[in-house]
C-alpha cells in the first residue's frame, strides 16, 4: 500500500495544486475586470460575483485534497490530551479515523446534493447555470481530497516529508 501510495499520491497533489493556482488567477482577473469595468467604464461583468462565488467553492475544495494528504489541517485538541493519555498507542488511529469519516461524510453529502441539483435541474440565480456543475465538481473534489487523505496516511508521514512531489513533475 505505501508503494501504491508514493507512486499515486504524487500527481494528485501536483494536478490539484495546478487546479488551484488557476482557479486563484481566474477569481484574480476576473474581480480586476470586473472592479476596472465597474468604476471606470460603468460596466460591470455580469454575473462576476456568482462566478467568484463558484470559483472560490471549487478552490476550496481542490486545496482541502492537499490540506488532507499532508494532514495539516486546524486541529481542535478538545478530547486530544485525554484520549492521547489514556490509549496513546490508538491516539492516532483514533483521530485519523474521525477525521477520514467525516470526510467521507462531506463527500458523500455533497454527492447527494449534485444529485438532487441535476434531477431538479437547479440553476443559479443570476446567471442561471446548471448548479450541478457546481455541486457536482466540489463532490467530486472532496472524494479526491478523501483518497489524497487516505493515500497520505498510508505513507504513515506526511506528504510533504516523503519526497517533494512537485520534483515529479
Amino acid at each position: 500500500m505505501r508503494r501504491f501510495a508514493r507512486a499515486a499520491l504524487p500527481p494528485i497533489l501536483i494536478t490539484l495544486e495546478i487546479l488551484s493556482a488557476i482557479l486563484l488567477f481566474i477569481m484574480m482577473a476576473l474581480t480586476c475586470v470586473d472592479v476596472v469595468g465597474r468604476y471606470v467604464f460603468t460596466a460591470p461583468v455580469f454575473g462576476a460575483a456568482e462566478m467568484i462565488q463558484f470559483l472560490l467553492a471549487i478552490t476550496i475544495f481542490a486545496g482541502l485534497g492537499l490540506v488532507n494528504a499532508h494532514d495539516d489541517h486546524i486541529v481542535v485538541e478538545l478530547f486530544e490530551d485525554r484520549i492521547r493519555r489514556r490509549i496513546p498507542r490508538l491516539h492516532r488511529y483514533i483521530v485519523q479515523g474521525f477525521s477520514v469519516f467525516a470526510m467521507a461524510v462531506i463527500a458523500w453529502e455533497l454527492t447527494q446534493f449534485a444529485m438532487e441539483a441535476y434531477a431538479l435541474g437547479k440553476i443559479t440565480i443570476v446567471l442561471e447555470w446548471p448548479l450541478v456543475i457546481v455541486a457536482g465538481s466540489v463532490a467530486a473534489l472532496s472524494f479526491v481530497s478523501l483518497v489524497a487523505q487516505l493515500l497520505g496516511l498510508a505513507l504513515e508521514e506526511p506528504a510533504h516529508s516523503v519526497e517533494d512531489h512537485a520534483s515529479k513533475i
